[in-house]
């Protein structure tokens, strides 16, 4: 077993002042100094080699074979490789184990090859705690094994619940290696709840209170099961997708350090770039306070396996100090000396880092400059350079953008900003309308758009008059909405299509069919949307819903986009009237003018500006 350590060099005098009652650190050497050598915190890299040719055994260098070899199992040592024939016992177990501890931060690396899989053999490369071998059992039931842990073991009541593995028995009863939770504890003796146990006697292991755990199970070559326990408690294993052991096999990778444990793995074919893909990971249950030892454990389930071969051809354990690093003012030696960085943390990265270029992996589209594109999705600085040609008809009109994307200022090829208050701008338009003050029907006042989606917009009205012969109102409207009902018992009106109403909008029936209790050419108000087709009003905002006494089976209503009011000496000079928020019309529809109550003589003229988007 090769260890490599790792030394910082702290100048002596960085415990030389007090500051604040503690040691003023400093750790530049100074000329009339030496230095100290000071290991930072015990680390170092246990390389299992398998380069002795045993029969039967493992190198003493560094581990032993736990109880011997399990009936019809072997395990040898040869061309380099640990290579375990499983057998075909049913409930036969072999456990190697580890001379060394490890506590802290660590990494297992382990490259394995299995000749088949089956669902009956079970093998784990995993970092455990060991209560004891050759522990005293009594099975008394199928479900109550009672197990005698050594003196000074520290159990009590307190870990009724927690779990560990129970194994290498060896005696009478029928019997299974597997977990197990602690059901009771009286002094030395434990009782754990088992199942399809029968009456026995004898010795067996107790471990695993505390592991990382790797577990290739089934029949799938692509799968293995990965979970970490702490003080007996254990999220639940995930079986995780890995590349395969089929031959040539594939090397996996266990991290665990500061509360965090993943699992990873590659193939051990050479690559030019960092092959490791994340398979899992656990937050919580991290053992990395606690002793552990490694163990290869094979076990076969209670029905005769076939025989399997597992050939490993590694097995690393890195035991290293957590530390927090920042890198800055990296000087490389020339401008072609890139510093390699390898993230071996990075769980929720999709793909690994690479020396040279880095992939991003936020899902948006960037131009040079690091800048996100035009209607691609951005998460960093809104601030933009620049600005993006719009289309001036409404058939090419960019309407893609949603939530959360990025989006160019708009100019016309003249480099001319485009500034709109109200959504998307298309073709600006000025409609000149004239009406007699005494029409009292409906007109149209701006057309339709023509376009499905694409409404009008009215951002100024220039109104003028002649004298007229008495004052009254007008109203523009939005476009015709057909009222299916009104009913009797709520008020509720239902509309034929989707009427884009909100609370509080005004609104006015010109025709009604049938029905009690709803006027012509009077103004409502809406009090609750029901959804995109119905509706309540009354006659004032916030009041009690109209209820008509006959139900309505069909009439015409409109929304009043705006009221205008006249008096009788009319307004000879032109008035200019700007809306901050453009009246927005259903899309495509018409825009319509109504006198409620005809006005009696002269001219009403109004120019309408403004423009249609969406």
């Amino acid at each position: 077993m090769k260890k490599i350590f790792f030394f910082l060099l702290i100048s002596t005098a960085a415990l030389s002042q007090p500051y604040n009652g503690a040691p003023k650190l400093s750790t530049t050497p100074q000329g009339d100094e030496s230095a100290m050598l000071v290991r930072q915190i015990p680390q170092d890299i246990d390389r299992i080699g398998f380069t002795k040719a045993l029969s039967n055994s493992v190198d003493s260098d560094w581990g032993t074979i736990v109880g011997g070899i399990g009936a019809g199992m072997d395990v040898d040592q040869t061309g380099g490789n640990l290579v375990i024939l499983a057998g075909t016992t049913a409930r036969s177990e072999t456990i190697i184990r580890s001379n060394e501890s490890w506590i802290g931060g660590i990494r297992l690396r382990a490259r394995s090859t299995l000749s088949q899989r089956n669902a009956n053999n079970n093998f784990f490369v995993e970092l455990v705690d060991v209560i004891g071998d050759g522990l005293a059992y009594t099975i008394s039931s199928a479900t109550v094994i009672v197990v005698t842990f050594p003196s000074g073991h520290g159990f009590t009541a307190e870990n009724v619940g927690q779990s560990m593995y129970l194994g290498l028995f060896s005696g009478t009863g029928t019997f299974l290696s597997g977990r197990y939770p602690i059901a009771s504890v009286s002094g030395d003796n434990i009782t754990f709840t088992v199942s399809g146990f029968a009456a026995g006697t004898g010795t067996c292991s107790a471990f695993g209170w505390n592991y990382y755990q790797l577990h290739y199970t089934g029949a799938t070559p692509t799968s293995a099961n990965f979970d970490t326990q702490r003080n007996g408690w254990a999220t639940g294993v995930t079986a995780a997708t890995i590349n395969t052991t089929a031959s040539p096999g594939h090397m996996a990778i266990i991290t665990g350090n500061d509360l965090i444990s993943t699992f990873a793995d590659q193939l051990v074919a050479s690559a030019t770039t960092i092959q490791q893909t994340i398979r899992a990971n656990r937050n919580e249950n991290i053992p990395d306070d606690k002793n552990l030892r490694l163990q290869i454990r094979i076990a076969n389930g209670s029905t005769a396996p076939s025989a399997t071969t597992w050939t490993i051809g590694l097995i690393s354990v890195s035991h290293y100090a957590n530390t927090d690093v920042a890198i800055q003012d990296v000087k490389p030696m020339h401008v072609g000396a890139a510093l390699p960085v390898e993230i071996m943390r990075g769980v929720a990265l999709a793909t690994q880092p690479v020396s040279g270029t880095v992939t991003a992996t936020v899902a948006s589209t960037t131009l040079t400059g690091g800048q996100t594109a035009h209607s691609t999705a951005s998460t960093g600085n809104p601030v933009r350079i620049g600005a993006r040609v719009v289309p001036t008809t409404i058939a090419t009109q960019d309407n893609t953008l949603v939530a959360g994307e990025a989006s160019d200022v708009g100019v016309t090829s003249g480099q001319q900003l485009i500034i709109k208050q109200s959504s998307t701008a298309e073709l600006d338009y000025a409609f000149n309308f004239s009406t007699v003050a005494s029409t009292t029907t409906v007109q149209q006042f701006v057309p339709a758009s023509g376009t499905a989606s694409v409404r009008n917009y009215i951002s100024q009205l220039v109104i003028s008059t002649d004298a007229l012969g008495t004052g009254g109102v007008a109203w523009i409207l939005d476009g015709a909405l057909t009222v299916s009902s009104i009913a009797i018992t709520t008020g509720l009106c239902t509309t034929s299509t989707s009427h884009d109403l909100k609370i509080g909008d005004a609104v006015v029936f010109t025709a009604l069919a049938a029905g009690t209790g709803v006027s012509t050419n009077t103004v409502y108000y809406v009090t609750s949307v029901g959804s995109a087709t119905t509706f309540n009003f009354a006659l004032t905002i916030g009041g009690s819903n109209v209820v008509p006494s006959v139900a309505y089976t069909g009439t015409t209503m409109y929304r009043i986009l705006y009221q205008q009011h006249f008096r009788s000496s009319g307004i000879p000079q032109s008035t200019i009237i700007t809306f901050p928020n453009p009246l927005r019309g259903i899309a495509n529809m018409i825009t319509n003018f109504l006198i409620p109550t005809t006005m009696t003589s002269g001219t009403i003229y109004i120019t309408s500006n403004g423009y249609r988007g969406f």
